[in-house]
């Protein structure tokens, strides 16, 4: 039964508009009878700490934000063995849809009295966790411009500058990929994509046969070297036809190693985590995740 809940709270996540709904989400709790602390981020790594320090107090942890704001939490979480929900508030939450997980404060509360639990995996990149995606290349590029210009809430708007500069500017250096030991990709131009999820941003599914529970990776790789033939990865994507396509890599791995002579960056769960090289490992069922009920 779950009694005592702590709820960690990104005040500048997603939306604007959004930023009410973790307080009306603590209101709701309490006179719900459960036993409620909030913790309000102060910046990064704050949520990865403070549920690493006070999170075996609770029953659980809610995750209240975006993508990001969920792996900080769940890197902690899954450490200490401690069970977990989101409340989306984020400008994607992949996580939460992925779930089937709303911002609906009567569904959390049917979640909390009736849901179920569920182990699903998560990944390391270079020994730090993360739970859904990674980017390499190009989407890291326009995580980091995003965040070099970002001062508050976004929304999907503000992504469209950095992904405009970053078409005309990338420049598409060569990557090698390995996958459970196979040479994948031998320094050859183009974007890769590592995801414990199907979805992706906007309603993509760019790992499409990505199953959260299966103790694979799943790699997708772009083969590509100019704009044009990128543009015609998109459309294939956007109509669910790129799997098989000859110029895209698609592997099922729990070991993948990524590595280049020139300096690529690389990012997990919408936030820039590093550049290259990079050594992902899967985590199977390394984490407990409350679920709506069936």
């Amino acid at each position: 039964m779950i009694e005592n809940i702590l709820a960690i709270i990104n005040p500048i996540s997603g939306y604007a508009r959004a930023r009410q709904l973790p307080m009306k989400l603590q209101r709701r709790l309490r006179d719900e009878g459960f036993s409620t602390r909030i913790h309000i981020t102060q910046g990064p790594n704050d949520a990865t700490d403070y549920v690493h320090r006070h999170g075996g107090d609770f029953d659980l942890v809610i995750a209240c934000g975006g993508d990001g704001t969920v792996r900080d939490v769940v890197s902690a979480a899954s450490v200490e063995n401690i069970p977990v929900t989101v409340f989306p508030t984020g400008t994607e939450n992949l996580f939460s849809k992925e779930l089937g997980i709303t911002s609906d404060l009567d569904c959390m509360v049917r979640m909390l009295r009736h849901g179920h639990f569920i182990d699903i995996d998560m990944a390391t990149v270079n020994d730090k966790r993360f739970l859904l995606l990674s980017g390499i290349g190009f989407d890291a590029r326009v995580l980091l411009m995003l965040n070099r210009f970002r001062t508050g809430n976004i929304t999907h708007l503000t992504y469209f500058w950095p992904i405009w500069r970053t078409f005309w500017e990338y420049d598409f250096p060569p990557i090698n990929v390995q996958a459970d030991g196979q040479l994948v990709m031998d320094n050859e131009p183009g974007l890769v994509f590592i995801s414990n999820i199907r979805r992706y941003a906007v309603g993509l599914q760019i790992c499409k046969r990505a199953e959260k529970d299966d103790a694979r990776m799943d790699l997708c790789i772009y083969k590509t070297d100019h704009q044009i033939s990128l543009l015609a990865h998109a459309w294939r994507t956007v109509l669910g036809r790129h799997v098989d396509h000859p110029n895209v890599v698609y592997r099922q791995a729990s070991d993948i190693k990524i590595w280049s002579d020139r300096e690529i960056p690389f990012a997990v769960d919408g936030d820039p985590a590093g550049f290259l090289p990079a050594t992902y490992q899967v985590l199977p069922k390394a984490l407990k995740v409350l679920v709506p009920p069936e």
